[in-house]
């Protein structure tokens, strides 16, 4: 994806973001495992993460438990890694806010 359209665009920069942080912790098959389930069993497509970010986070708790936690921090630290170091500390939902305002 170009870099210039994901600086326009928080949704697609989160997105992207968050495929990462699965294909990093999970892997490439269980990443797609867990699209599968999110869009399956909660009708949120790969795209609609971000505009969906409460029931993403829902999803990903029923789905893996404690295990969810390890991803939202993961998520969380490239948000900080992404430019938004001075909002360390503040939730993925609450940061994505701020991508859109910036």
């Amino acid at each position: 994806m170009n870099m210039s359209l994901l600086q326009n665009n928080p949704s697609a920069k989160l997105n992207k973001l968050v495929d990462e942080a699965l294909n990093q912790i999970m892997g490439q098959e269980a990443k797609q495992i867990i699209y599968n389930y999110l869009e399956n069993n909660h009708c949120i497509q790969r795209h609609e993460i971000a505009e969906k970010l409460d029931s993403f986070t829902h999803a990903l708790e029923e789905y893996l438990g404690n295990g969810a936690v390890v991803i939202e921090k993961v998520i969380q630290k490239n948000l900080e890694l992404g430019g938004l170091e001075e909002n360390r500390g503040i939730d993925i939902s609450e940061q994505h806010k701020i991508l859109k305002l910036a």
